[in-house]
C-alpha cells in the first residue's frame, strides 16, 4: 500500500491538547498535540467506529474517544485499560520548511472500516 504526504495545517496552529479533525484524501485524520509532540492518528474508535475528534480529549499520553471512554495511546495508538480493543492507525507526518504539517495517507480510498460513524442530528 502506497502513501503520499499531503500539507494539511501549519504547526503553529495546532494548540496543546487541540484535536482537530481533518479528512485527508478520503482518509479521517485527527492531528493532536500533547506536551508539544505533534500525533496523527485516525479519526475512529476501533470500538465503535465513532469520531475521536472534535469532541474526545487529549490527556496523559492519551486519546478517550468521546462515545464510550475508551482511551488509546497517542504514540502508538495502543488501547488502554485491557478493553481489548484493536490500536488505532498512526500516520506519519513530518514538518516542511515552511512550517506546514504534511501527513501520509494510503493513495487508495479508505473503506467502510476506515471511516467514522457520524452521529445523526
Amino acid at each position: 500500500m502506497t502513501e503520499t504526504f499531503h500539507r494539511v495545517i501549519k504547526g503553529d496552529e495546532i494548540e496543546e491538547r487541540a484535536m482537530l479533525p481533518f479528512v485527508v484524501n478520503g482518509w479521517p485524520v485527527l492531528l493532536c498535540r500533547e506536551e508539544g509532540a505533534i500525533h496523527a492518528l485516525i479519526n475512529r474508535c476501533t470500538h465503535a467506529a465513532s469520531q475521536l475528534a472534535p469532541d474526545g480529549r487529549v490527556r496523559r499520553g492519551a486519546v478517550m474517544c468521546p462515545l464510550h471512554g475508551a482511551r488509546f495511546k497517542l504514540d502508538t495508538g495502543e488501547c488502554l485499560g485491557g478493553a481489548g480493543y484493536k490500536p488505532l492507525k498512526l500516520y506519519p507526518w513530518r514538518e516542511d520548511d515552511e512550517g506546514w504539517i504534511e501527513v501520509a495517507v494510503p493513495d487508495e480510498a479508505p473503506g467502510m472500516e476506515h471511516l467514522p460513524v457520524k452521529p445523526l442530528s
